[in-house]
């Protein structure tokens, strides 16, 4: 049995997409999915302790920022945000399950799902989703 555990943050960041939109910002809200076998103890499948600075300096990266600016974000479209915010986070959080990034208010938001190599998913909902 699998469990599959998320974490959420926020940041504000500007950005452009020419030929697209002009400079212009948006209140970012991130939520990542991390996934894998409940510890016999504490049921929990990741310590949030051991996530929270990984997941916090990720955030000062982008946080009150000219998206553009960062390398790897010269067309920083919500997919492209997501993938970056993958990549960086794959390397440090073992289950990494998916990345999904949204802008805009609660209720009238928008935003994209990344999901990585089906072959590294952990949790089994997410495998038969993706099948």
């Amino acid at each position: 049995m699998g469990l599959s555990t998320y974490k959420e943050f926020a940041f504000e960041a500007a950005h452009q997409t020419p030929p697209f939109s002009g400079l212009h910002g948006h209140s970012f809200r991130v939520e990542i999915t991390l996934g894998g076998e409940p510890d016999p103890v504490f049921g929990w499948s990741h310590n949030l302790y051991d996530v929270d600075p990984i997941v916090d300096g990720l955030r000062r990266e982008l946080d009150n920022r000219y998206l553009n600016d960062i390398e790897g974000l010269a067309v920083p479209t919500l997919e492209n945000v997501a993938r970056w915010i993958w990549t960086r986070l794959e390397v440090h959080i073992d289950g990494l399950e998916c990345v999904s990034v949204r802008r805009g208010n609660p209720g009238s938001s928008e935003g994209v799902s990344y999901v990585g190599n089906k072959k590294q998913m952990r949790s089994p909902v997410l495998q038969e989703i993706l099948s």
